[in-house]
């Protein structure tokens, strides 16, 4: 024998050949049980369905002979029995209904079959589960349309409609992946699956499926139909195919086998094929009903299967795919936003607005403002009669409505004023009120977090404080009904707590005293009266408390008590001196809780204690204590900081006393020059504050100052009000301003030794930008680091422009000595305050831009540019013109795009020229392959030169693009596009695509 001859490998003991199935069908069930059997489901489905008599095609498996009355006895006697109508060979039906069963296991996936079973073996599949369903043969699609199929007598109603189901959603399904097939040359990614590759699909396969669009409607009407019909929809399984035996006469199916599903997984299934062929045809609205009905079924679905574990029998859609054809409807927020079931309730009358409310209480989503507006309008509908409904109901939501704000208030922590004011305003039905806040406190406590919980103990204590006296026994009845908020026992302590003789002192400090048990204990006496003067904030409850702690002869002053009591050290140097006693501690104590209410922009209590104390060291028998005069002046001018602060941080908006306060500012800076040796002089920050407001108020006059190294702050804001004094005396022809520029450029030199390191946060520099408000100083400013950017960055093409850069100096001796980073960093800080209190100022956010766009920040440069283009065209309800959309901005433009890898869109904005850069645009469409990740063709609708169009239109062509190039080409022929048009018709053209292109940009670099 000859060793080297080669000879057939042996089979596996594993492996099963096909005809065994047929022989014994009880080994399908043992090898599809398998983890991963070879052959698999599909493959088992193919060799079932290649397998034909002698003398057929087998490139068409689908056509069966029939048999007639000349054909050979013997071939006559492999047909089933006529009874059965159909004609299939016994051989024949065995292996079918063995691949029907194949394709139960695999709950008939359509994906699974698209990607593995060639278009041919689909069809042929689908052929056989409707013949053998109704009992006779169906020829697809015909038999569909002309003789629409029923059920015979082996046949079943509700098999042959799960049969005619499968087929009209394989056929929506089908001509997406006919496009798919001829769109690419690689395996095609759609529904979360990529179907049969495009290399096994035919001319024939291309052809057959074109040949279903016709039909396509009808199928489409069919599944429509479906949905709507209430009767259960039931699901073929595997043991519904009974395979045929050898000594079987007919075929006997078990149709009772097939499963009732749930009507909403029906409809997800269904709704999901819709929206997917709806968005291949481009009707993007049904695509859009269907993914938002078949999001609300998937929904449902889930919630009915959650508590008995039950799988899906049927529905093939998951939680990814299902997004992401959210996403491309354009559904891409939650429907279900609180603010957006809000602005639902109002226009359904208020409809489940306290469920709204009382969920926000938890999510604090909607703002308070929407929240005010809405209590508002209930009460205005109210007050005129016209809200529908009856008007006792009417009136029991907006107190409902007023009760929920009110604990959102509470928890919110700020505006509890507006709680007061809502409990006064609503004085004839204030225990309704009350009663209301109860009731919604108590039901919803237990959702709470802890720091929530202990915010509305603390306010219910407060309640029960101020009206439990005036509502008396109703106040027990709420606690007894809701006692999560208060108990009884608390409400008793109140009560024998009030029936004491009242000793207490009033206001915030002993609001929490009568929780405290009596005690005749000293140490816990004096720890009480010292937490009272940490928390108060009345200067008559300190000065009380101060005479009570004095009696019981402390240790130490009592200033110690809380070391977070800080005043300046220029304050320090006047009280440390002080004799000890009542006034050191009283102005130690206001000083440093003054200092605390600033902190926490409390100001105008700040500004009162403040006031207690000025007026404390101008009493009588004071007057002759020099420390005690100085400790006043110190005061005042504390206040006078406080009142500054305050301002700046409500800007825009003016104090009532404007005047006055750029009065006491201008006083303190004259007393540095009226000041002498050892003379007594606000501290730093003071003199700082007022500088910084007189250079906001354009009080320009007012800060030409000597030079004064002691106060850095005050030398540049004089620096700065200099410049404008320049520009209005030589109106804008002065060559140079050098005083400002001589200040600030020693602040971006390198340090020795490093070229790395930060702007300091306490430098002169960085604290004046943090105090800047006035536009015209700000500008100034910006103009100032713009000039010192240009010279260090050294390149032409990348200068930033700003107003005011005539001012200052064109050049540099030794640029290598600074750091161009602390500069960018210098106007980072600075634009970003400036745009905080003026968001649209449109030449900031383009210098904004300009900055990113010289650091290679390029998407947040485009964000810079593409809000100056919509601001400056009021969302482009006005035309772009210069100097709005000027060269520098568009190239500038061009270029983000182009690195951003947006090339379509930098060839659109190549129009934007007085004269189209063709170069540039053909360039940029050359740039990118045919898939282009910005979308090419949603951006023909935004080009409105015929030039660029047919370039793109022969680009297609030469790609061999025919979808693309037919969609280009429509775009070409528009009327208003065309050569012969006047000048009008063409610039309305231009500007309406324009402003389609920016608010495309919008959606992009905006949202």
């Amino acid at each position: 024998m000859d060793l080297l001859k080669p000879r057939t490998v042996p089979l596996s003991e594993e492996t099963i050949l096909w005809f065994e199935f047929l022989l014994k069908p009880a080994l399908l069930t043992k090898h599809l049980s398998k983890p991963n059997p070879d052959p698999s489901p599909t493959a088992l489905i193919t060799q079932f369905l290649s397998i034909v008599p002698e003398g057929q095609n087998p490139h068409e498996p689908s056509s069966v002979p029939t048999p007639t009355a000349g054909d050979p006895p013997e071939t006559a006697g492999k047909l089933m029995p006529p009874s059965d109508g159909l004609r299939y060979t016994k051989k024949q039906l065995a292996l079918k209904i063995l691949a029907l069963k194949v394709a139960a296991f695999i709950r008939w996936d359509l994906d699974q079959l698209e990607r593995s079973l060639p278009v041919a073996r689909q069809v042929q599949l689908l052929g056989d589960l409707c013949s053998i369903m109704a009992g006779k043969m169906v020829v697809l699609p015909l038999s569909l349309v002309h003789e629409p199929p029923s059920a015979g007598a082996d046949g079943s109603k509700h098999a042959l409609t799960f049969a005619l189901t499968l087929y009209h959603r394989w056929v929506l399904r089908a001509q997406v992946l006919r496009a798919a097939a001829i769109k690419t040359a690689k395996p095609f990614v759609g529904h979360s699956q990529s179907v049969a590759d495009p290399a096994t699909f035919t001319l024939r396969d291309e052809s057959s499926l074109s040949a279903l669009e016709p039909f396509t409607q009808h199928s489409i009407d069919f599944l429509t139909q479906l949905v709507q019909e209430p009767q259960a929809f039931r699901v073929l399984t595997y043991d519904s195919f009974v395979p045929l035996d050898a000594n079987a006469g007919s075929m006997q199916q078990r149709f009772d086998a097939a499963l009732a599903i749930r009507p909403c997984e029906l409809r997800t299934q269904i709704h999901y094929d819709l929206c997917m062929y709806y968005l291949y045809v481009q009707r993007y609205e049904l695509a859009r009903q269907n993914v938002l009905l078949c999001k609300e079924n998937f929904t449902e679905w889930q919630r009915e299967i959650e508590p008995d574990g039950s799988r899906a029998l049927y529905c093939t859609v998951d939680v990814d795919a299902l997004q992401a054809y959210l996403l491309a409807c354009g559904v891409t927020g939650e429907p279900d936003g609180l603010l957006q079931r809000l602005h639902e309730s109002i226009l359904n009358h208020y409809s489940d607005i306290v469920v709204i409310l009382k969920e926000d209480n938890i999510r604090r989503e909607i703002p308070m403002t929407q929240r005010k507006l809405l209590e508002l309008n209930i009460e205005g509908y109210n007050a005129i009669g016209s809200t529908d409904g009856n008007p006792v109901e009417q009136k029991e939501l907006e107190l409902a409505v007023v009760a929920l704000n009110i604990i959102r208030y509470v928890m919110d922590g700020e505006n509890i004023l507006s709680c007061n004011v809502a409990l006064q305003k609503y004085k004839h039905q204030q225990a309704k009120l009350i009663e209301s806040l109860f009731q919604y406190a108590d039901e919803q406590f237990n959702q709470f977090g802890q720091a929530d919980q202990a915010l509305l103990r603390r306010y219910f204590f407060g309640l029960v404080t101020l009206y439990g006296a005036e509502l008396g026994n109703a106040i027990e009845g709420f606690v007894r009904t809701y006692p999560k908020i208060v108990s009884e026992q608390e409400l008793q302590d109140y009560r024998q707590q009030r029936s004491e003789p009242d000793t207490q002192l009033s206001g915030i400090a002993v609001q929490s005293d009568w929780i405290i048990p009596e005690t005749k204990n000293v140490r816990l006496e004096v720890g009480q009266l010292e937490r009272q003067l940490i928390s108060c904030t009345s200067a008559s409850a300190v000065r009380k408390l101060l005479v009570k702690l004095a009696g019981t002869n402390p240790s130490k002053p009592l200033f110690t008590i809380n070391p977070s009591w800080t005043v300046p050290y220029a304050l320090e140097q006047i009280l440390i001196p002080l004799q000890r006693g009542f006034l050191q501690d009283f102005a130690y104590i206001l000083i440093g809780k003054a200092r605390e209410l600033t902190a926490r922009k409390d100001y105008s209590t700040a500004v009162t204690l403040l006031t207690v104390l000025k007026n404390e060291t101008q009493r009588p028998e004071l007057a002759g204590n020099p420390l005690v005069t100085k400790l006043g002046k110190m005061v005042a001018w504390e206040g006078v900081l406080v009142q500054v602060q305050q301002v700046l941080e409500e800007w825009p908006r003016k104090p009532t006393d404007q005047q006055a306060l750029i009065r006491s500012c201008k006083q303190c800076l004259n007393t540095l020059l009226a000041s002498g040796t050892g003379e007594l002089v606000p501290h730093g920050k003071v003199v700082e504050h007022c500088a910084a407001l007189l250079l906001n108020c354009n009080e320009w006059n007012s800060l030409q100052l000597q030079p004064d190294k002691r106060y850095p702050g005050l030398e540049l804001c004089s620096a700065l009000a200099q410049a404008f004094l320049d520009i209005e005396k030589f109106k804008g022809t002065k060559k140079t301003s050098r005083e400002a520029w001589e200040l600030v450029l020693p602040m971006f030199l390198n340090p020795p030794g490093s070229r790395q390191r930060q702007l300091p946060s306490d430098g002169p520099l960085v604290q004046l930008i943090v105090k800047l408000r006035d536009p015209l100083v700000i500008s100034l400013l910006l103009s100032l680091l713009s000039r010192i950017h240009n010279i260090l960055k050294d390149e032409t093409n990348l200068d930033i422009s700003a107003e005011y850069l005539f001012l200052w100096p064109t050049n540099l001796n030794n640029t290598s000595i600074y750091n161009l980073k602390l500069v960018s960093e210098a106007l980072h800080l600075l634009l970003n305050q400036a745009l905080r209190y003026y968001p649209n100022n449109i030449p900031w956010i383009k210098l904004k831009g300009d900055l990113e766009y010289v650091s290679n920040n390029h998407e947040a440069a485009m964000r810079c540019y593409v809000t100056v283009l919509i601001s400056g065209t009021e969302y482009c309800t006005v035309h772009a013109q210069r100097p709005l959309l000027d060269d520098v901005l568009v190239r500038r433009m061009i270029k983000c795009s182009s690195n951003l890898g947006c090339f379509v869109q930098a060839a659109v904005m190549c129009q934007f020229f007085d004269e189209p850069d063709y170069g540039l645009a053909f360039k940029s469409i050359s740039e990118k392959a045919a898939n282009s990740a910005d979308a090419m063709d949603s951006y023909y609708s935004c080009i409105w030169d015929p030039t660029l169009l047919e370039f793109i239109v022969n680009w297609h062509q030469k790609k061999g693009e025919h979808m693309r190039r037919l969609q280009a080409s429509s775009f070409l022929a528009q009327l208003e596009l065309n050569a012969n048009s006047n000048d009008e018709i063409k610039r309305e053209a231009a500007a309406v695509r324009k402003n389609r292109f920016l608010r495309s940009l919008a959606k992009q670099y905006m949202c």
